[in-house]
């Protein structure tokens, strides 16, 4: 191993040498000079430069794509302790210090909800201390994969930072990892680059306000029960959009959070790190964005190149989507448990009931999900199970992440007794179980998915509801950890509330898959709430999320319009399994679900990877033949249409298994030189060949229609010419799609 050492720039400059490694394809080509160190890998590259520090990263062109701000001495910025609410009305955000790879000496503090359906959102966050930042490189150390890099700072103590720059996980990236050699007091890490007029940051998970972060400023925390305004926490607060406001944490709120996006036809960028981080994207600083880590280490990687390629490199690392059973995309109906709570009695009837009716209306689905099977006697649950197989009809069931006392249904609360007597839950600091009120109102327990004992018995539960029969479950929750948490493995809620998701759905997806092995006959299928990034993230195990508690409105905040962004934001970082629940689900004090929200959410399920009905709190489960007949022929015509597209959904699943592409796509990804394509958050790409243009507004009986490039035949022949706008016809029931002439995507 060779290094520079930099006492003095001018004796670095006498005494280094240049020295290259390149041992195979895999390892990284590194350069160390006087003045600079590159790291070349297939693909991309990184430049770094030793006084002042910077780093660059290229694609491989040599095309510079993103670039670091430079070091500088005397780098420093106080941070007053203000407590930032995040609840209701959000506060400012403190001032940050712009420059690479600052860090925070202080603290950050996190005051979550605790209790009910805000459990685990955050409160505020108040972050005070001092920052600094690098300043130049003391030494440069080539290593096998990259290169080590010991950093002076702007810390008056003589701290330095640690900084490793090399080969990333996958083929074509750059990581970086960056810690102090001295830990003590530093409570964040964060790094900041210089961002181009007109850039773009796509992807960050579900997120509903948008499919272009540029601009905003948000923190990366799962939360959940966001909902539309004006509603459940009244109008949106003075000078915010109304329409994409989200009570209580505002419009960047997200069950499903990825800390990755893509600037488009540039690079991709991960921040693989669990704890809660906040992102700048030229919101209070032009020509600059940061990251910032609550945690004394920051890792992530860079994929130079195409929206294409960093989107099959990102998604290589994080995770995709894995490929479902045939029959899951088929129509799927869910018979809810009605809240605040419904009698098992009651909920057998309506099962009963939902059975005859589906033979009395020659309705076809290819599912059905019972919701309350852990109340209902297990002689009736069995006999259902056995009828719905009889009938071609597969049954699921459902979990959730938590064990509570509530008597609902969907739980059995000997559950709880049984978790906290054998110590498998999250406790406090003294090792006591940590127990909070529950969305239900009732004590709860977060099952520690940590401890090997606990993941055992966890896959107990599944294997024992897959042998009585089930042939999937919702699974659901996750946003629930406290910070005040502690894990068997020793770590706190600060660090695993992010991270939850990706060990329950870890621990699902190996019981699943062991079941399957010792059951070849039989293809599981599950679906989830909430998900992280990672490395692998939660998208690595999954095959299919819902949006979360979706409001029985029209809002593109938590109703129908939201549906679009959430699911092309999720979809281009591996997560296209998306599920919607046909007619929305949180209706206090919303109103119920009419017939003309009912159909313009089917229309928009229908070319969409699943097809599912569920319903709501407060009317109960959505069934198309409780409107009426002109109703329910709409909803048969929309289910003959999805089923339509079923065999051009699985060709693309499994073709995105290889190149992350995503079944449902986003305009900007396949027109990346068309702006107005870029600027269209209300279609979507089912495949490069058909164009999708549900309506997501009340009242209209036709939309304005983007149409790409080329040309476009309607399902009645009509032709559209592209790029250019036009004014289709929408009569409720009938979804505006459009294939590419001289194609036949469905067949």
């Amino acid at each position: 191993m060779r290094s520079v050492r930099r006492s003095s720039p001018h004796l670095a400059l006498a005494t280094a040498l240049i020295v290259l490694g390149f041992a195979s394809a895999a390892q990284a080509a590194t350069r160390v000079g006087p003045e600079s160190a590159v790291i070349e890998v297939p693909g991309a590259s990184a430049r770094i430069g030793f006084d002042p520090f910077r780093i660059g990263f290229a694609d491989g062109d040599g095309r510079t794509v993103l670039r670091g701000l430079r070091g500088r001495d005397g780098a420093e910025r106080a941070i007053p302790a203000v407590p930032r609410s995040q609840f209701g009305v959000l506060g400012p955000p403190p001032p940050t210090l712009y420059a690479p790879l600052s860090f925070l000496v202080g603290s950050v503090g996190i005051e979550q909800f605790p209790t009910f359906q805000w459990n685990g959102n955050l409160n505020t966050v108040t972050e005070s201390g001092t920052e600094y930042g690098a300043v130049s490189v003391a030494r440069a150390d080539r290593r096998r994969d990259g290169v080590r890099l010991i950093v002076r700072t702007s810390d008056p103590s003589g701290r330095k930072l640690i900084v490793d720059v090399g080969r990333g996980p996958e083929r074509g990236t750059i990581a970086v990892s960056a810690r102090p050699d001295d830990p003590s007091g530093v409570a964040a890490i964060g790094d900041s680059f210089r961002s181009p007029d007109g850039e773009a940051f796509r992807g960050f998970g579900g997120r509903h306000d948008s499919l272009d972060q540029a601009g905003s400023e948000f923190y990366n925390w799962t939360q959940q029960e966001n909902l539309s305004a004006p509603g459940i926490g009244g109008p949106a607060p003075p000078g915010v959009d109304p329409d994409t406001y989200l009570f209580p944490n505002g419009e960047h709120a997200a069950y499903y959070v990825q800390s990755s996006f893509v600037s488009p036809d540039r690079y991709g960028f991960l921040l693989d790190r669990d704890e809660l981080s906040d992102w700048r994207l030229g919101s209070d600083r032009s020509g600059a964005w940061q990251v910032q880590s609550a945690s004394s280490r920051l890792d992530y990687v860079v994929a130079p190149g195409s929206s294409r390629a960093a989107i099959r490199k990102l998604t290589a690392i994080t995770g995709r989507h894995r490929v479902p059973p045939r029959w899951a995309l088929g129509p799927a109906l869910d018979r809810l448990v009605e809240f605040p709570s419904q009698p098992a009695d009651d909920y057998a009837v309506a099962v009963r009931d939902d059975l005859r009716q589906l033979r009395a209306t020659d309705t076809a689905i290819d599912s059905y999900r019972i919701e309350g099977w852990q109340f209902l006697p297990r002689p009736f649950l069995r006999k259902v199970i056995a009828k719905l197989h009889r009938r071609g009809i597969r049954p699921l069931v459902y979990f959730r992440s938590f064990v509570g006392e509530d008597e609902i249904g969907t739980d059995d609360p000997d559950a709880f007794d049984e978790a906290i007597e054998r110590g498998y839950v999250a406790t406090e600091a003294d090792g006591d179980p940590y127990v909070f009120d529950s969305n239900f109102s009732a004590p709860a327990a977060q099952i520690d998915f940590t401890d090997p004992a606990a993941v055992r018995w966890w896959k107990g539960r599944v294997r024992q509801a897959l042998e009585l029969g089930a042939e999937g479950f919702m699974q659901d929750f996750g946003e629930q950890v406290q910070v005040g948490m502690h894990f068997d493995d020793g770590s706190t809620g600060a660090t695993m509330h992010n991270r939850l998701p990706v060990l329950f759905h870890r621990a699902t997806f190996e019981v699943v898959r062991a079941f399957e092995r010792r059951h070849p006959g039989r293809h599981i299928y599950w679906f989830t709430r909430n998900g992280y990034s990672g490395t692998p993230g939660s998208a690595h195990y999954e095959m299919s999320n819902f949006p979360g508690d979706e409001t029985t409105d029209w809002s593109r905040s938590a109703g129908l319009a939201s549906l679009t962004t959430d699911m092309l934001n999720r979809a281009i970082g591996g997560a296209w399994g998306f599920t919607t629940d046909i007619g929305g689900f949180y209706d206090v004090p919303y109103g119920a679900t009419d017939k003309e929200l009912f159909l313009r959410w089917a229309e928009w399920a229908a070319l969409s990877p699943f097809f599912r009905i569920h319903g709501s709190v407060d009317a109960g489960t959505h069934t198309p033949w409780s409107y009426d007949d002109a109703t329910l022929r709409a909803y048969k015509r929309l289910a003959r249409l999805h089923r339509r597209a079923e065999p051009l959904i699985m060709r693309l699943w499994r073709e995105g298994r290889h190149t992350g592409m995503p079944v449902t796509r986003p305009l900007w990804l396949e027109y990346p030189s068309d702006p107005r394509a870029a600027a269209q958050d209300q279609e979507w790409l089912l495949g490069p060949d058909l164009l999708v243009a549900p309506v997501v507004a009340e009242g209209l009986t036709s939309r304005r229609v983007y149409f790409p490039r080329g040309c476009w035949r309607g399902p009645d022949g009509t032709r559209y010419r592209g790029p250019a706008g036009a004014e289709v016809e929408a009569p409720l029931g009938h979804l505006p799609w459009f294939a590419r002439c001289g194609t036949d995507p469905l067949g």
